[in-house]
C-alpha cells in the first residue's frame, strides 16, 4: 500500500477525532491525553494495514524459505524405484541446514503451509490430493521471505496464482531443478458407466487411459464384484497428458442389486493409486424415480437435473435428444457421461431410442419434459400417462397443451420475476424474489392465469404474466407448466442467483413428488456411490428430515469402521468423516424419538422393546484415484516470479504485522482511552 493514502487516512481520522473531542464532547480535563491515545491507536491500525518492512530485532530471521510440495504425486517412483519425495525431502533438508526455513504445502487446498524442522521431514509423507502452493507463498512472504525455493515435481494446480502472489508480495520464487523426475505413468482417468441398469440387458461402458507409457499398448482388466469380466487392449497415449479410450460391453447376466465394477491397468508404473477406477451400478433398482428428457436441448437440463436429484431424494435420470432416434444419457451432475473424470450416466445404455425412452418414462413416478412441441406432446401423452407428476417446459402453444394450459405464441424480451401469487408454493417462492435476479428470455402468454405461482413483468414494469402454473389434474396427478425460458441464467451465476434457482426448483420439485416421497418411506443412501479420497461422505436421508439416523459402516474385512447416530438436516442430508480408500458396506436405520439404546433394543429379554425398524443397506466406495500424477508438469518459468533477489548485505527485515508489538501498542492505547474516558465521566 502506498504511503500517501495511509497519511491521508490518518489525517482524516485524526481530524475527525479532534473535532469530536473539542466540538462535540464535554470539555473535560485531560482530553488532550485522550485524543493522543486515540490517534496512537488509529496510527497503529493503519500501520498494520500498511504493513511496511522493519528491521528484525534480536536473532536474525532468514529471508530464504523452502516450500516443500507434499501432494500425492510426490510419492511417484523414479526410474531407480525411489520415491520422488525422498529426493525432494533431502533437498529441503539440505537447504534448511544452510539456514532456510521450510514450509510443507499441498496437504489440503486451503493449506497455507506448515512450518517444519529439518529433522522432522523424515516423519512426513506426501498425502495431499491437490498441489496448491499459492497460500504457502503468501504465508512465507508474511513471515519475511524475500526468496522462495519451490521443491516440487511441478505438477502444480495453481501456477498462475503462485506467480501472481509472488509478484504482488514482492518475493522472488524459483523452482529447485535438482528434484528427481518420476518415471512413466499411466492412469485410468475415467470409467464411464450408468448408475443403474436392468438385468438381462447388456451393460455398456467406456474406459479412458491417460498418461505416458513406455510401450505401444496398454492392457486394462474390467472386473465385476472382483471377478474378471473382460480384458481390453488399448493403444498407448502418444504423449504425456493425452488420452485413449475403448468401449466395452458386459453381458446382461448381472444379478439384481448393487454391483462393483472396476477397470484396472495390469502393468505396474510409477504411481499405482491412479491405475484403477471404480463405479457402483445398481441392477434392477426398485425406485423408478424421475425421468428428465429434453427434446430441444439448452442449458436448463444441466442445472436442473442435479437440483431435482438433491431436493427430492429420488433417482433422477436425464436424457437429451441427440438425433432423430437417439437420446444421450446425462450424468448425475447434469452433464453428459464422459464430461468429467467422475461422470456416470443414468440407467441403461448411454444412448436410447424412442422405444426405450418410452419404456423408462412409463416406469417413472414423475416426468420433466423440456422443449415440448406437437410431436413431443403426442409422445408424452402416450408414454407419461401413468406418471403421478408431470413438469412441462413447452416450446410453443402445442407444448403447453400437454400440461392442460392454453397459451399463445412466445413473446421475447427481458422478463423479471416480480410476484408470487397465492399458491401451494407461495411461501417458498416469495423467498425467491429479489432485485438481483437475471431476466428470463421468453414467456408464453396465457388467457387464464389461474394456477399461476410466479409472475414476471417485461422490463420489470409491464403487465404481469404467469411464469409457472400449478395444476391438480385427474387421478391426483400434479402438473407444472413452465411458461418462461431462461431460468438457467440464475444458476449460471454464483452466489444469490444460484441459491434462488435451487430454492425455486427445490420447491417445485418437492411439490411435484410430495405424495410419492411420503409413501416411499425413509431411505438413506450416499449422494455419490464413489467418494473421492480425503473427502467426507455426504448422505441423503429421505423421510428423516430433522430426525436422527443410526449408520453403521464396515470395510471389506467386515470390521466396523463407523457406528454412530447422526442428526439429519432439515434438507434431508448429513455428512460423515473421510474414510481410507476401499470398498465399504453400510446399514442405516431411523432412530425414533424416545427409542431405547441399541443394546437394550437388541436384548430379547426386554418385552417393552418392539421389533427394530428395517435397515437400509448398500455399498459405496472410497477410491484412491487422484489426477495429481496425471497432470502435466508446469514449466519452471511459469512458477518463477522473475523478481531480483535481494542483496546478501541487506539488513534483516520483517513485515510489521508479523511482529507482536504493534498489536500491543494498539491494545494499550485503546485501554488507556477507555479508562480515561470513564474517569472523566464520558461514555
Amino acid at each position: 500500500m502506498p504511503l500517501l493514502p495511509v497519511l491521508a487516512a490518518l489525517a482524516l481520522a485524526g481530524g475527525f477525532s479532534a473535532w469530536v473531542y473539542y466540538r462535540r464532547e464535554f470539555a473535560v480535563r485531560g482530553r488532550a491525553f485522550l485524543l493522543a491515545a486515540r490517534l496512537l491507536a488509529l496510527a497503529g491500525v493503519l500501520a498494520i494495514l500498511w504493513n511496511p518492512s522493519v528491521p528484525a530485532a534480536g536473532r536474525a530471521v532468514s529471508e530464504r524459505f523452502v516450500i516443500l510440495d507434499a501432494s500425492a504425486s510426490m510419492a511417484a517412483l523414479t526410474t531407480t524405484g525411489e520415491p520422488v519425495w525422498t529426493s525432494a525431502a533431502a533437498r529441503a533438508r539440505a537447504m534448511a541446514q544452510e539456514g532456510a526455513r521450510v514450509l510443507v504445502a499441498g496437504v489440503a487446498p486451503s493449506d497455507a503451509g506448515l512450518a517444519a524442522r529439518a529433522d522432522s521431514l523424515d516423519a512426513l509423507s506426501p498425502r495431499g490430493h491437490e498441489s496448491v502452493l499459492a497460500p504457502a507463498v503468501g504465508t512465507a512472504a508474511e513471515a519475511g521471505a524475500r526468496e522462495i525455493v519451490l521443491v516440487t515435481d511441478r505438477r502444480v494446480a495453481d501456477p498462475v496464482a503462485v506467480a501472481a502472489a509472488a509478484r504482488r508480495l514482492g518475493v522472488r520464487v524459483e523452482v529447485d531443478s535438482a528434484v528427481a523426475a518420476p518415471g512413466p505413468n499411466l492412469g485410468v482417468s475415467r470409467l464411464v458407466l450408468p448408475a443403474a441398469a436392468d438385468s438381462g440387458r447388456p451393460l455398456r461402458g467406456t474406459v479412458h487411459v491417460e498418461g505416458r507409457a513406455p510401450d505401444d499398448s496398454v492392457d486394462v482388466v474390467v472386473t465385476v464384484d472382483g471377478r474378471v469380466a473382460q480384458l481390453l487392449r488399448l493403444p498407448a497415449p502418444a504423449a504425456d497428458g493425452e488420452t485413449t479410450s475403448a468401449p466395452f460391453v458386459l453381458p446382461g447376466s448381472l444379478s439384481p442389486g448393487p454391483r462393483r465394477v472396476s477397470a484396472r491397468l495390469t502393468a505396474p508404473d510409477s504411481y499405482p493409486p491412479d491405475d484403477q477406477r471404480v463405479r457402483i451400478v445398481h441392477v434392477d433398482a426398485q425406485d423408478a424415480g424421475i425421468v428428465l428428457v429434453s427434446f430441444a436441448p439448452d442449458w436448463e437440463p444441466r442445472f436442473l437435473l442435479p437440483v431435482l436429484r438433491q431436493v427430492t431424494g429420488l433417482p433422477v435420470r436425464g436424457y437429451v435428444r441427440a438425433g432423430p432416434n437417439r437420446f444421450q444419457a446425462m450424468a448425475d451432475d447434469g452433464g453428459t457421461p464422459g464430461a468429467d473424470a467422475g461422470a456416470t450416466g443414468p440407467s441403461g445404455p448411454l444412448t436410447v431410442d424412442w422405444a426405450e425412452l418410452e419404456r423408462r418414462i412409463g416406469q417413472a413416478v414423475a416426468v420433466v419434459a423440456m422443449g415440448v412441441d406437437a410431436p413431443a406432446r403426442e409422445f408424452l401423452d402416450r408414454a407419461a400417462g401413468r406418471a403421478r407428476g408431470l413438469a412441462v417446459f413447452p416450446a410453443d402453444a402445442d407444448g403447453a397443451a400437454a400440461g392442460g394450459v392454453a397459451a399463445g405464441e412466445p413473446q421475447g424480451g427481458e422478463w423479471y420475476a416480480s410476484a408470487a401469487p397465492a399458491s401451494p408454493l407461495s411461501v417458498e417462492l416469495g423467498q425467491v424474489l429479489y432485485g438481483g435476479l437475471p431476466p428470463l428470455s421468453e414467456v408464453l402468454p396465457v388467457a387464464d392465469p389461474a394456477g399461476g405461482a410466479l409472475e414476471v413483468r417485461l422490463g420489470g414494469t409491464g403487465e404481469p404474466r404467469p411464469a409457472l402454473v400449478l395444476r391438480n389434474a385427474a387421478g391426483g396427478r400434479r402438473v407444472v407448466v413452465v411458461l418462461a425460458r431462461g431460468f438457467w441464467r440464475w444458476a449460471f451465476r454464483d452466489g444469490e442467483p444460484r441459491d434462488r434457482y435451487r430454492l425455486l426448483w427445490g420447491a417445485v420439485g418437492g411439490w411435484l413428488v410430495a405424495d410419492e416421497s411420503a409413501t416411499a418411506g425413509p431411505d438413506v443412501s450416499p449422494e455419490t456411490w464413489v467418494v473421492p479420497p480425503g473427502r467426507p461422505a455426504r448422505w441423503r436421508a429421505r423421510g428423516r428430515e430433522g430426525g436422527e439416523v443410526r449408520l453403521s459402516v464396515t470395510d471389506s474385512t467386515g470390521a466396523v469402521v463407523l457406528d454412530s447416530t447422526w442428526t439429519v438436516s432439515p434438507t434431508g442430508a448429513f455428512a460423515t468423516p473421510a474414510l481410507p480408500p476401499g470398498p465399504y458396506r453400510y446399514a442405516a436405520e431411523p432412530v425414533e424419538p424416545g427409542a431405547p439404546a441399541a443394546a437394550d433394543a437388541a436384548n430379547p429379554a426386554n418385552p417393552s422393546v418392539g421389533p427394530a425398524p428395517a435397515a437400509t443397506t448398500g455399498l459405496f466406495e472410497v477410491e484412491s484415484f487422484t489426477r495429481e500424477a496425471l497432470r502435466r508438469p508446469v514449466e519452471a518459468t511459469r512458477l518463477a516470479s522473475g523478481l531480483a533477489s535481494p542483496p546478501s548485505s541487506r539488513r534483516r527485515v520483517r513485515p510489521l504485522r508479523t511482529l507482536p508489538w504493534p498489536y500491543l501498542v494498539v491494545l494499550a492505547a485503546l485501554c488507556a482511552e477507555w479508562a480515561g474516558r470513564r474517569r472523566a465521566g464520558l461514555r
